[in-house]
């Protein structure tokens, strides 16, 4: 009997898997280790497709270390916007802070105040013609300070949805939040940004803010300090600090730009611009310079409290071109002298509401002798109508920031998770 002999089957199939069978026993570590990646990696997605971190109707959920959920320390989203400051076609609210210099201090305590004045801008198109009317103001406090001195608020405005506020003693960046269903206001120290390129623990002199390309730009008066013999001290005053969308900080050194707008209005060193008023306009892609002071002398504190403007200055994005506007004030007052600028919703920045500050008799620091007051107007920024003349606000007090914003917004309740 012959005997037969039985062979495996030589199939492709079967020779790919005695293949695969032997890779998988060298290999068995790789693998594994692949294998447990892939895992992890479908984990953490599936994680991130259910985290709600985005506001619902039953208030604002905390994220988990979302871009912006943390911006300064927070962990709520913010609630303002100039959006919900329109009432009407022809009405949107607006708030406004105080620098009221020495006065900020509460009498006898190591506490600090700031005014929150909030109000209404009506707009008459058959005239043309703007009007405001002003509700009832609140307080701001805060203990933070620099050598006695604090809570000097100088600027306004809305970045990521939060309403922030500048303080130009300490260099404080503020965020106002509110209570009590939109009834009351506080505020929330979020950035501590020192002056200059940031190599001193002098906290910078705030006096205007822009939001372009996304940034905030934070600037301070743009003119050197100098001493009494003209000679300067130092120019910290002219850098600028940008702040992104996620908190993060930068310095930029605004000197030759600040001299360029110098130059357009002749006053140039020892002349100088002391700017209070800047903001960047998207839709006419333009700077805005509206200077509180322009002097074409040096620096003299007394005499500087009459150097007060009419002159707005647009400024193209580049700053390689300049156009100077009047703005035509029946009267021009040198006391009076434009302290903040912010544009009215709806106009493609073409009208502007500003508040034109007064310091009289001031020099020296005397509470006494020292007297504040503010006055709203509204123009056309590209040809220097007024569109509402000076408005004389109802308490002698020395407004330096605003914004169209709702105040009265109810602040959302935060859901843990």
């Amino acid at each position: 009997m012959t005997g037969s002999i039985s062979s495996r089957p030589s199939s492709p199939s079967y020779g790919s898997t005695s293949k695969l069978a032997h890779f998988l026993r060298v290999n068995d570590r790789l693998v594994i280790g692949a294998g447990g990646l892939i895992l992890f990696i479908i984990m953490i997605l599936a994680s991130l497709s259910s985290e709600e971190s985005f506001s619902t109707w039953q208030g604002l959920r905390l994220g988990k270390g979302g871009l912006n959920d943390f911006f300064g320390g927070a962990i709520q989203h913010g609630y303002f916007s100039v959006e919900k400051s329109k009432v009407d076609d022809h009405t949107f609210r607006f708030a406004s802070v105080t620098d009221l210099d020495q006065l900020s201090r509460v009498p006898d305590e190591m506490m600090f105040r700031s005014v929150l004045v909030s109000g209404a801008l009506k707009y008459n198109p058959d005239t043309n013609q703007y009007s405001v009317e002003f509700d009832q103001s609140r307080t701001l406090y805060s203990k933070h300070n620099e050598e006695g001195r604090g809570m000097e608020l100088s600027e306004l405005i809305i970045y990521q949805n939060r309403l922030l506020a500048f303080e130009d003693r300490t260099g404080m960046v503020y965020e106002i939040l509110n209570k009590d269903g939109g009834t009351d206001s506080y505020v929330v120290p979020r950035f501590v940004v020192t002056e200059g390129p940031g190599e001193t623990d002098k906290g910078m002199k705030w006096e205007w803010a822009a939001v372009k390309g996304g940034k905030l730009f934070m600037g301070s008066m743009g003119k050197e300090y100098t001493r009494p013999d003209g000679s300067i001290a130092n120019s910290n005053n002219l850098w600028v600090a940008t702040l992104n969308e996620n908190g993060e900080l930068r310095r930029e050194n605004w000197q030759d730009k600040y001299n360029f707008v110098r130059k357009a209005l002749d006053a140039e060193f020892p002349g100088y611009l002391v700017h209070e008023a800047i903001d960047w306009s998207d839709h006419l892609k333009r700077w805005v310079f509206l200077p509180r002071r322009v002097s074409h002398e040096k620096y003299d504190d007394v005499v500087d409290e009459r150097k007060g403007s009419n002159k707005l200055v647009l400024v193209s994005e580049n700053f390689d071109d300049a156009t100077v506007v009047d703005i035509q004030m029946k009267e021009l007052d040198p006391l009076h002298g434009f302290s903040t600028i912010a544009f009215v919703p709806g106009t493609k920045d073409k009208h502007a509401l500003a508040i034109r500050s007064v310091e009289e008799d001031c020099v020296g620091g005397d509470d006494a002798t020292c007297k504040q007051r503010s006055y709203f107007i509204v123009f056309d920024v590209l040809t220097g109508e007024v569109l509402m003349d000076e408005v004389r606000y109802t308490e002698d007090i020395k407004l330096e920031g605003v914004e169209f914003v709702d105040i009265h917004t109810p602040e959302p309740q935060v859901v843990l998770q």
